[in-house]
């Protein structure tokens, strides 16, 4: 099944460093933004979750398609996540990062997004799923990545109680790991079209150290920022073209 995998996935997180960092900075009244959903401020303290045991050896990263395969089925990439995901604001579907991707690197896209949720964030009245639904609503056979992104839309969740957030991303991995145990996870964190707030660094913190405890393939959208100012949408909170282009740069670049 990992015929079309090769190396081990990028997956470090220093989350005792960071919690300090977050807690002081959080004091100092930082905040953050949410995208596909509320754009919420604040300025309780969040610390990121505690450290995790030591984690298995990360699976391999996945590669492009061989053209010396072309007669066999191209691996089906199941992307999970919020608007961004979704491509909102974008020229087209075929231009959300998400399709992107999956063209370059030869994989069958099964997008399953939907903007406004997240790891938490969901709207039961229009029947949109959280991260953890949308793994659900998918049956395992023939999928062979999982590909789960964004976070944005828990900025406000985070503020309130972030510790149900940090759980919610530890159970998330965990799904994923455990219904599609033969796919490769790749794990993309959260981004935002402003300032960097301690909300998007505490659950990118997060996000990396469930990467690493699955052995999934982690991608950073913050280290060093992928939204540039002239990347964001007339609406402010999410990107256009270009930006969506340049989050599936960044994708194929930490994964290939």
């Amino acid at each position: 099944m990992k015929r079309w995998l090769m190396r081990g996935g990028i997956a470090v997180s220093v989350v005792v460093a960071l919690a300090t960092a977050v807690v002081v900075g959080m004091v100092m009244g930082a905040g953050g933004i949410a995208t596909g959903g509320p754009v919420v401020g604040g300025t309780a303290a969040v610390a990121p979750p505690a450290p995790t045991p030591t984690p298995p050896a990360p699976s391999p990263a996945p590669r492009r398609a061989p053209e010396n395969e072309a007669a066999a089925e191209p691996p089906v990439a199941l992307f999970v996540g919020d608007s961004y995901t979704v491509g909102q604001r974008a020229s087209s579907p075929a231009k959300r990062w998400s399709t992107l991707v999956a063209r370059e690197m030869g994989w069958t896209e099964r997008n399953v997004a939907e903007g406004g949720t997240g790891f938490v964030s969901r709207y039961p009245d229009e029947s949109r799923l959280s991260y953890e639904e949308q793994l659900r609503s998918v049956r395992p056979k023939g999928v062979d990545l999982v590909v789960i992104a964004g976070g944005q839309n828990d900025f406000g969740e985070l503020r309130e109680d972030p510790e149900p957030v940090f759980r919610a991303v530890a159970d998330t991995y965990a799904l994923a790991a455990g219904r599609f145990p033969d796919a490769q996870i790749i794990a993309v964190g959260p981004s935002t079209p402003w300032e960097i707030g301690l909300e998007a660094r505490a659950l990118d913190s997060a996000v990396r150290a469930a990467a690493q405890e699955h052995g999934a393939t982690y991608v950073s959208l913050l280290d060093p920022d992928v939204v540039r100012p002239g990347y964001v949408d007339p609406d402010g909170i999410h990107v256009n073209d270009e930006g969506y282009a340049a989050i599936a740069s960044r994708v194929v670049a930490q994964i290939s």
